[in-house]
């Protein structure tokens, strides 16, 4: 159980970062340094802090692994659906910077090995 409250920690480390790094830098720091607009900005920094929520929740399930169980599963279940949202994007606007494909595939894939982890712990 050790190797799997790290293994939660650090993953929790990855929204907790951007989400910060998003709410304190917004959108413009994706568009290149180019001016965006201030609703495209707003709606960024407030999806960041969301991102923040997610992180916390990620670190507060680690703190009790049995008794949070359930913060796990919905955080995982947020970073899931952020990325299938990806996947949307991709299909109706156009193939992302590469940096972004690699987020949407950690996105789709490390919740559901994280929860099926999480079910085998559980069950010991």
């Amino acid at each position: 159980m050790n190797i799997f409250r790290i293994v939660i920690l650090l993953i929790g480390m990855i929204p907790l970062f951007l989400g910060v790094t998003g709410i304190i830098f917004g959108a413009a720091d994706h568009a290149g340094g180019e001016a965006v607009s201030a609703a495209l900005d707003s709606q960024y920094r407030y999806l960041a802090g969301v991102y923040v929520a997610v992180g916390v929740m990620i670190f507060w399930s680690a703190s009790d692994i049995r008794g949070r169980a359930n913060f796990l599963r919905f955080a995982m279940l947020g970073w899931f659906i952020g990325g299938l949202a990806r996947v949307v994007s991709w299909l109706t606007v156009g193939e992302p910077a590469s940096w972004q494909v690699s987020g949407m595939i950690i996105e789709l894939a490390v919740p559901i090995l994280l929860l099926l982890w999480q079910r085998r712990v559980l069950r010991r």
